[in-house]
C-alpha cells in the first residue's frame, strides 16, 4: 500500500534515525520541518531542522562533526 503525503515524511523521520542513531528525528506536522535532537552530551538547546530528508542528514552529520570535539572532552 502507498504511503499517503502525511505517512511519507514520518517514514522518512524513522529512517534517518535508523541511519543516525545518536540522534532523536521527528517530523513537525505543523511546521513541516524534519527536526533532530542529539541523545549524547550537546550544548544545551542543541537541535537541528531542515524542510527536507537530505538536509537534516546532512545538518546532523555536520553537528556530528562540530560537536564530537566537545562530546571526547567530557568523557575524558
Amino acid at each position: 500500500m502507498p504511503m499517503n503525503d502525511d505517512e511519507e515524511p514520518h517514514a522518512a523521520a524513522e529512517r534517518i534515525e535508523r541511519e543516525n542513531p545518536r540522534w532523536i528525528v521527528v517530523f513537525g506536522v505543523f511546521t513541516k520541518q524534519f527536526v533532530g535532537f542529539p541523545r549524547f552530551p550537546a550544548p544545551a538547546g542543541t537541535v537541528v531542522t531542515a524542510g527536507n530528508p537530505t538536509a537534516i542528514s546532512d545538518r546532523i552529520k555536520q553537528a556530528e562533526s562540530r560537536l564530537r570535539p566537545r562530546e571526547e572532552q567530557v568523557t575524558r
